[in-house]
C-alpha cells in the first residue's frame, strides 16, 4: 500500500509544482526493513522526538530526492504503450 500511494504523491507533486526536490521524514524501521519506495537519499539527522514522561523516543530519518531523479522517473516511460 505505501508503494502505491508513495506513487501517486509523486505523481500529485510533479504534475503540480515541478519541485528541485522532495523530502519527508521516515521511521528508523521502515529504513532498515528497504520500506521507503522512491527515496534514494537517506539521513539519519531528520528529527528526534523525546517525551521523556512517557517514555516514547522517536528517531526520524530525512529521506529525499532530486527533481532530476523525481523528473526521470516519469521521462523514463513510454507513453505509446498506453494507447
Amino acid at each position: 500500500m505505501s508503494k502505491i500511494l508513495a506513487g501517486i504523491a509523486r505523481g500529485v507533486i510533479f504534475a503540480m509544482w515541478t519541485p528541485d526536490f522532495v523530502c519527508g521524514l521516515a521511521a528508523r524501521e521502515l529504513i532498515e526493513k528497504g520500506g521507503v519506495h522512491g527515496y534514494p537519499h537517506y539521513d539519519q539527522a531528520g528529527w528526534l522526538l523525546r517525551l521523556v514522561e512517557e517514555g516514547i523516543v522517536d528517531d526520524d530519518w530525512l529521506v529525499w530526492q532530486t527533481g532530476e531523479e523525481l523528473r526521470s522517473l516519469f521521462d523514463s516511460h513510454d507513453r505509446s504503450e498506453l494507447i
